[in-house]
């Protein structure tokens, strides 16, 4: 019985009491796993054949051991030729017949390494027709000469004939465009050298002198911090004045208070004012007009003022004539005022750029001078002891070139708050979730 037949079987027995008029029902109420079951059990048959049909032979297998006449060389040469184990799943296991008999394949061993060899001398001719192209297009590139000291702009093209905009034209145009950087770019931000020589008063043998010299800046910066500290104990400190309790609670008081009771001298003005008719503050302006003569006498007295300073300038015009010298001398003393401003201007600018510049809002400050007592000075390097890291020195350096921001750490301020450095107050906003 064929599968179509099958299927028609199966389907009446199955829809005997159903009603099959639409599409609907029929996709609702047919089942037909068991067809599909026997004709994938018809499938499997014809790929690896019917059990019945094969023999003993080919379905048990007798276990037996296996024979050692071959050498360990023999099998390595076997595993060596042989497919590898992960290629198998690669392999057709199918019993389906091929449905194209002939097939365009080479089998034969001399024809498959004739064919390989082929492929490799034209891949190798067309490596070498490769190379030889590029040898041809660009040449090695010779180092004997810096490139960055070459000037773009050709000889040709510096002359007073060829305008700016013409050799910029040209260059862009010729594909070796002029690009404008400004100094700033390849400008330091200061000129504070990388490592500074220590100072030789710092030394761990200093000369007398050098070690006193070193003191006594040391002693100058430190008056100038107590100095500073004293100043604002006595501006701001100072300033406030000491309280007792009873009498900030007056004070209070008194100011709460204010406004609240009325004088009784005032109350007793103000009943005697409220009793006189109404006043005006600014007496009524009557608009009276001037006399013909009073505004020629304004006139006049206008333009004689005109005429006195008219005659002022001119006057002083004859007196500068005669002055001339005097002028010259004070015009000359303007020039070198002008000039001692510009060299001490320069000279500040000089002065700038050996400072560090600010990076951040903290600013930059001087590592303290490597100082020591006396008694702690070292005659031998022996017993020398570092007087600070070189990890911090580098660091003091770099926040001095401007590299890396100045920062304070381990100073009594929480982790989340040590890049700001603030102590941030919070508040709690008050809503309607809140109880009340």
């Amino acid at each position: 019985m064929s599968g179509t037949a099958l299927f028609l079987v199966k389907m009446k027995e199955k829809n005997r009491h159903i009603s099959m008029k639409t599409k609907t029902a029929w996709r609702k109420n047919i089942n037909i796993s068991d067809v599909d079951k026997f004709l994938e059990e018809q499938r499997q048959e014809e790929r690896i054949g019917n059990v019945a049909d094969k023999s003993d032979a080919e379905l048990f297998l007798n276990e037996t051991i296996p024979k050692t006449d071959k050498s360990l060389r023999n099998i390595r040469k076997e595993k060596f030729t042989a497919s590898p184990k992960y290629c198998i799943s690669l392999e057709s296991s199918s019993k389906v017949a091929d449905p194209i008999v002939k097939r365009n394949r080479v089998t034969n061993e001399a024809k498959l390494l004739k064919r390989f060899t082929q492929a490799d001398q034209l891949e190798q001719r067309k490596l070498k027709s490769v190379g030889g192209k590029r040898k041809a297009k660009r040449p090695l590139a010779s180092f004997d000469k810096d490139i960055w000291e070459e000037e773009p702009i050709p000889e040709e093209m510096k002359s007073e004939w060829f305008p700016q905009n013409v050799v910029l034209h040209h260059m862009k145009n010729s594909g070796k465009p002029l690009v404008k950087v400004t100094a700033s770019t390849h400008a330091k931000p200061n000129a504070v050298p990388n490592v500074e020589l220590p100072v030789s008063g710092s030394s761990y043998n200093p000369s007398v002198d050098d070690y006193n010299e070193l003191k006594q800046v040391v002693i100058e910066k430190e008056r100038k911090k107590i100095k500073y500290s004293q100043h604002l104990d006595r501006v701001v400190t100072q300033k406030f004045t000491k309280m007792s309790k009873d009498e900030k609670e007056a004070l209070v008081f008194k100011e709460m208070s204010e406004g609240l009771f009325e004088n009784k001298e005032e109350a007793v003005v103000d009943g005697e004012d409220s009793g006189n008719e109404y006043t005006a503050v600014n007496q009524p302006v009557q608009n009276k007009k001037k006399m013909r003569s009073e505004q020629n006498r304004k006139f006049r007295a206008v333009a004689k003022r005109n005429m006195e300073t008219i005659t002022k300038i001119e006057l002083k015009k004859l007196k500068d004539i005669n002055k001339l010298q005097q002028l010259s001398s004070e015009v000359n003393q303007k020039d070198k005022i002008i000039e001692k401003k510009q060299d001490n201007r320069a000279k500040r600018m000089e002065e700038k750029k050996q400072q560090p510049g600010r990076v951040a809002y903290m600013q930059y400050e001087e590592a303290e001078d490597d100082f020591l007592e006396p008694t702690a000075l070292a005659d031998s390097l022996r017993k020398l002891e570092p007087a600070k890291s070189l990890v911090a020195d580098r660091f003091k350096s770099f926040q001095k070139r401007t590299l890396i921001a100045p920062k304070k750490h381990r100073d009594g301020i929480p982790r989340s708050n040590r890049s700001t450095l603030k102590k941030w107050k919070r508040y709690t906003l008050s809503t309607h979730k809140e109880p009340s």
